[in-house]
């Protein structure tokens, strides 16, 4: 019996210790959430320029928690479009067409109006 609380303990320190996410790691800092325009980028385009055609694309297609999740969906792949629309890439290079193919059931509507499903 004590070798396996012994045993447990030398576990419990190790995964503590191993630095996984630990903060006993000198790299491990939370790094604060990205607004949402922060994830985007254009050439030539200034940081005020990139959040003001966001909060349009976000106020014409509003993310609002009291609708039904497929429609909040839907309104979050249209933002996206919006943003591609104007020349405004997410800086991660993953195009919102590519993204709706991993949306199949059931499908967004604008990802299938986009032709993401064929």
């Amino acid at each position: 019996m004590k070798n396996k609380i012994i045993t447990l303990l030398c576990l419990s320190s190790l995964s503590v210790f191993s630095g996984c996410g630990s903060v006993f790691d000198p790299d491990y800092v939370a790094q604060p959430r990205l607004s949402g325009p922060a994830w985007f980028q254009k050439p030539g385009a200034t940081q005020e320029e990139i959040a003001d055609a966001y909060y349009k694309c976000e106020e014409r297609y509003p993310d609002d928690p009291k609708l039904d999740s497929n429609v909040r969906q839907n309104n979050i792949f249209k933002q996206r479009f919006c943003m591609e629309d104007q020349g405004y890439f997410p800086k991660s290079g993953t195009r919102a067409i590519d993204a709706c193919r991993n949306f199949h059931n059931p499908k967004v509507p604008i990802c299938e109006a986009r032709g993401a499903y064929n």
